[in-house]
């Protein structure tokens, strides 16, 4: 009877932690990026006699085994998505399917992994989730504006209201058409420079002979009010010439310099020299101006989306996505947070095209499974306790015997 006891005693606990695990289910039913648990349980080490092989003059015996209770043996985490709500919030994500966000401290360090996709700007405009830890992204490369792979991923700034420097004008294309009987055409074209100083080009292309044309290029000043124009630096004239039906044959593209920085190459090919309209159309022009960003938000895709002054709107990053071979092996540490352990294996960080933006991930508990399992475990508490209180009986009907 203290065996039957003690044997129950197990169960109570057993059932106990149960409770405590759904409990915490029901607890997080609303909580965003929530993963459900469910309780696993074994049987403890038995008591075995060993059985015994038959032989001419007896039957064999089959071994006894006397269990000595139950164990909360772990808990299992269910990965599977969530419900996905489109909440509107411009620092709001979720994660349709497999991986996690990855965020740390300012060093790229102490990394943890989340389903929570709730996130905003600190007081010095980095990306960060609701405990103030830095949401790691990849960044854009400056010079080509997309997002740079090669880069580690870490923490991501938004500079909002800083004033950010514009990028070299480059190149340009300048199509449109010549009337084959006008004497020529004028055309000012924006460049910037390195500093984002916006800059006046003006374009004079002057009528030769027929179908041929030379041109100037000068840059505009202003001094005291007063606009004048002077030469470029270099590559500040030259010829252009067309065929009978009106096609660009030599001249393009024109390479000049302005404002003594680097070489902009003009694109001509699409200059036409037709009896039609005169009108010329500069297109495909790189570079801008200093700009502030005025808002940001979190696209699909995961990118980080920047809205400058003008209305225009850039990447600035993509949110790095961690996925793991197993990840029923990362911890759950609070806040809705999980960390490695050697059982999850190698790491993989990268971005997904399944992140999406202005949105949230629900909860993935079943209420409706909750209170079956409720039920269940508090069943089964109440049998252990009626175990207990026969064996107390029995015991007391032993010990009444000597009465």
């Amino acid at each position: 009877m203290i065996k039957a006891l003690y044997t129950s005693i197990t169960g109570m606990n057993a059932t106990q932690n149960a409770l405590s695990v759904t409990s915490n289910n029901i607890a997080n039913a609303q909580t965003v990026g929530y993963k459900r648990q469910k309780a696993m349980f074994d049987d403890l080490l038995y008591n075995n006699t060993i059985g015994a092989k038959g032989n001419d003059s007896s039957a064999g015996t089959n071994p006894t085994s006397i269990g000595n209770g139950v164990k909360l043996s772990g808990t299992s985490t269910d990965f599977n998505t969530g419900s996905i709500t489109l909440t509107g919030g411009k620092m709001e994500a979720a994660i349709e399917g497999v991986g996690f966000f990855a965020v740390g401290d300012s060093n790229g360090g102490n990394i943890q992994y989340t389903r929570k996709g709730t996130f905003g700007i600190s007081d010095d405009y980095y990306v960060v989730n609701s405990q103030g830890q830095y949401v790691f992204a990849y960044p854009t490369n400056p010079q080509t504006g997309e997002i740079d792979m090669t880069a580690q991923a870490g923490p991501l700034r938004v500079p909002v209201g800083e004033a950010i420097g514009g990028t070299q004008s480059t190149k340009g294309v300048l199509g449109g058409n010549i009337n084959t009987v006008d004497e020529g055409i004028t055309q000012d074209l924006k460049v910037f420079d390195d500093a984002g100083n916006e800059y006046k080009v003006l374009v004079e292309i002057k009528k030769t002979s027929d179908h041929n044309y030379s041109y100037n290029i000068s840059q505009m000043n202003v001094t005291k009010g007063e606009t004048t124009y002077k030469p470029v630096s270099s590559g500040a004239s030259g010829n252009i010439a067309f065929n009978n039906v009106g096609e660009i044959t030599s001249g393009s593209p024109i390479t000049f310099r302005f404002n003594g920085t680097k070489d902009f190459t003009l694109d001509l090919s699409k200059l036409t020299n037709h009896p039609t309209k005169t009108q010329l159309k500069p297109s495909e022009f790189n570079g801008n101006g200093a700009t502030y960003i005025e808002d940001y938000s979190i696209s699909d895709g995961g990118y980080i989306m920047a809205t400058y002054e003008d209305g225009s709107t850039k990447p600035l990053g993509q949110l790095a996505v961690a996925t793991f071979p197993n990840e029923g092996g990362l911890m759950k540490v609070g806040n809705g947070n999980y960390i490695e352990t050697p059982s999850t294996g190698q790491r993989s960080i990268s971005v997904s095209d399944n992140v999406k933006g202005k949105a949230t991930e629900g909860s993935n508990v079943d209420l409706s499974v909750e209170f079956v399992d409720l039920m269940l475990y508090q069943r089964g508490f109440q049998g252990n306790t009626k175990v207990i209180k026969v064996a107390d009986e029995v015991l007391n009907d032993i010990v009444n015997l000597i009465r």
